[in-house]
């Protein structure tokens, strides 16, 4: 099922921290769903601006943002998305101020349709079933660990309603 909006996120790799919870995670432990995207994220990124209409102007965006290596990010602690009725969203909080001011620059430019009003930066790690992710938080993550930026990509769906996605840098 093609998603109904378009995403414009920061690729990284994927840092130790998170490899090995990957490899600790149990099936059991895995929230999936048939034919939808859950379960183990393997593709680290943080999302700059969610739900974006789909013919928002590329080269606007990306005029908008700053260079590429200016978003390093640091990660702070691991924790808890629980609002959801389904499953819990286990994830690394990330710090960077120009997240947060890109984000806020393009936001007040183009509209949005996310539910979620405060953005909040983060690295998903993996969609668990609900109640169980706590022996994966850590309130501090020593040592620190910083991300550098890989590429821009931006992710949505095109007029015939296939999924796009294109990567720059």
């Amino acid at each position: 099922m093609a998603r109904e909006y378009a995403f414009l996120m920061v690729d990284y790799d994927t840092p130790e921290i998170i490899k090995d919870i990957h490899d600790k995670l149990s099936d059991d432990e895995i929230y999936t769903e048939k034919d939808e995207d859950y379960g183990i994220e393997r593709e680290t990124h943080v999302t700059l601006v969610p739900c974006l209409d789909n013919d928002v102007d590329l080269d606007e965006l990306k005029d908008m943002l700053e260079p590429l290596d200016k978003y390093k990010l640091m990660l702070n602690n691991i924790s808890m998305f629980t609002n959801n009725e389904k499953y819990d969203v286990l994830k690394c909080d990330a710090s960077s101020f120009i997240l947060k001011n890109t984000n806020k620059k393009i936001t007040d430019k183009f509209p949005t349709h996310s539910e979620y009003k405060e953005y909040n930066p983060h690295v998903t790690i993996a969609y668990l079933k609900k109640d169980i992710g706590d022996k994966y938080t850590k309130e501090i993550l020593s040592p620190l660990v910083v991300l550098k930026p890989k590429r821009f990509h931006f992710s949505y769906v095109d007029k015939d309603g296939n999924e796009k996605e294109t990567f720059f840098k």
